[in-house]
């Protein structure tokens, strides 16, 4: 997406925010004591370290060829607690600061502050649609299984549970064959359980499946969520598309919300399509559960 612009700009600004601070209070630290009117050196090159090692990743984020929102929301997160610490120590140590100091340290966590909503708000530029206003998050998996035998594992939907651990049950309604209009229901490990209604079906290629979000017992925060399947073919392979559309119920959210999703899918979903290649690939029914070396499935770093 090229949206993700904004967010790479926004963790680059923040990183070169902090490294000039940790530059100070490595190098300079008798000056940044006086300043805030206190002599401990080591303290402000400790915490000058910290800061170095929170730009690298900051820094190692935005020059990623797919960048990660997830670990964009924990950049946030270390920004806030920043600015928590901040005033959380001006209360219970009022007197330690000198008055220039004080108001320093403010000026540094009101800065903070701003880098952290700055990198929520790019977090969901990167992740919504412009054209519709709905946030999406979308993994692009190789796979060295044929696109047909993939095709075959995929278009089975009632049979995910087979691939998808944290899933006790899935199963189409009916026992109608793969198509539109055939609804998947599913349920984890945790009780939670939901619809899917395929709403698009193209033999071969991929499907597309409505969440039934207008369920009163509907688990994810989502006023309406979509999501699909595609099989591309490669040379010497497949590559498998997995995709979400939503609108969280809540939009203020959404920040959180799809990083929360991108990390889960990020993590999962390559081991999920592994199991599907192995299975497209022929091996043992009881194969399919473990990592088999003749399965390979890597989530690759494009935007889709």
């Amino acid at each position: 997406m090229n949206t993700a612009l904004s967010l790479r700009i926004a963790l680059i600004a923040n990183a070169v925010f902090s490294i000039t601070c940790a530059g100070l209070m490595i190098f300079r630290p008798s000056l940044i004591g006086a300043a805030l009117g206190i002599q401990a050196p080591l303290v402000l090159q400790a915490v000058g370290i910290g800061l170095v090692i929170f730009a690298a990743d900051l820094l190692h984020q935005a020059t990623r060829p797919r960048i990660a929102t997830w670990r964009a929301l924990y950049a946030s997160t270390g920004d806030f607690l920043w600015v928590i610490g901040t005033f959380a120590l001006l209360a219970l140590f009022p007197g330690v600061l000198s008055y220039f100091g004080v108001w320093l340290v403010v000026a540094v966590a009101l800065a903070v502050f701003a880098f952290g909503a700055w990198q929520l708000w790019a977090i969901g530029r990167a992740h919504q649609l412009p054209s519709t206003g709905e946030y999406r998050h979308c993994i692009l998996v190789q796979v060295n299984a044929p696109a047909d035998g993939m095709w075959r594992v995929v278009s089975r939907l009632g049979d995910i549970k087979a691939y998808m651990p944290s899933l006790r049950r899935s199963v189409v309604l009916d026992g109608r064959d793969p198509g539109v209009g055939v609804i998947r229901t599913c349920e984890d490990r945790t009780g939670k359980q939901w619809s899917e209604e395929c709403v698009e079906f193209n033999a071969g290629r991929g499907f597309v499946v409505r969440f039934l979000s207008e369920a009163p017992d509907f688990p994810f925060p989502a006023k309406t969520m979509r999501g699909g399947w595609e099989v591309i073919p490669t040379d010497g392979g497949s590559q498998v598309m997995v995709w979400w559309e939503l609108v969280p119920k809540q939009r203020l959210l959404a920040p959180i919300i799809l990083p929360l999703l991108a990390f889960q899918a990020d993590r999962d979903f390559p081991k999920i399509i592994q199991r599907m290649a192995t299975d497209a690939l022929g091996h043992t029914p009881e194969a399919v559960s473990q990592r088999s070396p003749g399965a390979i499935a890597r989530l690759l770093p494009n935007f889709c």
